[in-house]
């Protein structure tokens, strides 16, 4: 009876590892076009240094726009390349959720408030806004498998 116990924890503890390291925010993530959400956009690598959240730009999908700048940015990031830019840094955990930064969008070189939350082991919710997240837009990014690469 007391060795069923004790591989009975021993299962839900190694079950529950599992499913909280899937659900994590780090990785490679798909980005879909704001107006199209069926257009692939872009490819961003997630990490967290320090606890706090960076995201880079990997890979920009449409291969014609794999060399533009960021010709609207109005910081440091103006006219440098898009690839390699990273979009948003400063983000906390937060109750299951990332804040306390500001999303880059490239194309429009504006900056939008940002939650980001982990809603499966391969999606993530993100919601962009001004001023407040009401007055905003949510985004879906799926997770990039190790094996995906063109």
């Amino acid at each position: 009876m007391k060795l069923n116990k004790i591989l009975l924890f021993g299962f839900l503890f190694v079950l529950t590892c599992q499913v909280s390291l899937a659900q994590t925010v780090v990785g490679k993530w798909k980005t879909y076009d704001i107006f199209n959400r069926n257009k692939e956009e872009s490819i961003v690598d997630i990490d967290i240094i320090d606890d706090i959240l960076y995201i880079k730009i990997h890979q920009i999908i449409p291969e014609e726009h794999r060399s533009d700048l960021c010709t609207k940015c109005d910081d440091h990031r103006k006219n440098q390349p898009i690839l390699g830019m990273t979009i948003l840094q400063g983000a906390t955990l937060i109750d299951g959720t990332w804040k306390g930064a500001t999303i880059l969008h490239a194309k429009n070189g504006n900056e939008y408030g940002c939650h980001i939350s982990v809603v499966g082991p391969d999606l993530l919710k993100i919601r962009g806004f001004v001023g407040y997240p009401i007055f905003g837009k949510t985004l879906y990014w799926t997770r990039v498998k190790d094996n995906f690469f063109r």
